[in-house]
This record gives structure tokens, sequence and C-alpha cells, in this order.
């Protein structure tokens, strides 16, 4: 499969599941009995963006929280984005590909009421990030006469970091919650690297 296949059947995906979610999410407001705010949870799709080098691509998300009695959430977050960039050396210099990145986050956050329902909560914690690298290259080696062909196709890393969000919402009665997101983490070897930029649906209960 190509890249660009790879690419196109990422977007079919994020938006099926992102349909998932919304009914998902609205199905659950109308049933539910609690009120309590104990739990949360949040998705969404949107902007993803390597400020270091300005490549990217979708990004989609879904989270869960759990509320303590001194009103800071733990949240567990998984997410998933493409970004699309060109290589720039090899025999596949100028051809566009891409990087998966698959993500977990654990952080803390406290809502910050700044009237009626409108909230602010920022949050911070930690990332682990596993990145899968589409980088096909090839070389040639000549050695007593002989031509050797090798050949790579991709490889996969890992890294960890901090990661730093800020959720702006409207909390409709019932629990129902519409919003926005910022997102942004920090990696050890390298500093400020992901931005996450996206609309953002959940419900607390």
């Amino acid at each position: 499969m190509s890249a660009q296949e790879l690419y196109s059947d990422f977007k079919r995906k994020t938006m099926k599941y992102f349909i998932i979610s919304m009914i998902f999410f609205f199905g659950l407001s109308s049933v539910a009995l609690s009120q309590d705010d104990k739990f949360v949870l949040r998705t969404g799709a949107g902007y993803y963006t390597d400020v270091m080098a300005w490549y990217d691509g979708p990004v989609l998300w879904l989270e869960g929280g759990y509320r303590f009695n001194t009103g800071f959430y733990l949240n567990a977050r998984a997410s998933v984005a493409t970004i699309d960039w060109k290589m720039n050396e090899g025999i596949f210099a100028d051809y566009k590909t891409i990087a998966l990145r698959q993500m977990a986050d654990i952080t803390f956050s406290r809502p910050i009421n700044l009237s009626g329902q409108h909230y602010l909560e920022p949050g911070l914690g930690f990332k682990l990030k596993r990145e899968y690298h589409l980088l096909p290259e090839i070389s040639f080696d000549e050695i007593s006469g002989q031509t050797y062909i090798y050949t790579n196709y991709s490889y996969i890393f890992y890294e960890i970091g901090f990661t730093l969000c800020l959720d702006y919402y409207y909390k409709f009665p019932g629990g129902f919650c519409i919003g926005f997101r910022t997102d942004s983490n920090v990696i050890w070897a390298l500093g400020f690297e992901g931005l996450t930029l996206s609309p953002l649906f959940g419900f607390r209960f």
C-alpha cells in the first residue's frame, strides 16, 4: 500500500471513529442518571503539527478521567496522528511520505469556572510516543565485481516527555460539553515538538 493510500485510509477511519464517538456521547447524555460529575469522557479530531519541522496532518484522540475530592482530574488519553513530509535525500528525495505517531498520556487537570457554564481546564502530565516512519531507502555497494542492493522500508522508535494542554468548553445541562483543545508536548531529547488544535466533545457523569 502506498503512502497516499495509507493516508486516505487513515482519514476514512478517523471520520468513522469520530462519528461513532459522537453517537456514543449523545446517547450517554440522554440516558445518564448520575450527576456527581466524578467521571469524564472526551474526544476530538483535529489538526496536528510538528513545530520543529512544521510538517502536519490529522489527529484523533480519546480521553477518560476521574475527579478526586480535591477537584483535580486524573486523565488517561490515547491519540493517533499522521504527518505528511518530503524526503530530502536518497533515491526517493522530494517524494512525499508519512509518519505515524501513536501516543499515550497521563495528565492531571482542574476545571476553572470562568462564568456560568464556561470552563477553562489546564492540564500537565507525561507522554509516551511510538513513532512509525515510512522511509524507503535503496543503496548499492559493489564488492569484488558484484553489486549488492540494500533496502530499508521503515523504522520505529519510542520517546517520552511532558504534556501541556488547555481546554475551553461549555457544559450543557445533563453533562454534555463542547469546546476546544490546545495541546503540546516536550520531548526529553528535543524540546517542544507536537501541537494539537482540536474541537472537544465530552460528557461528565
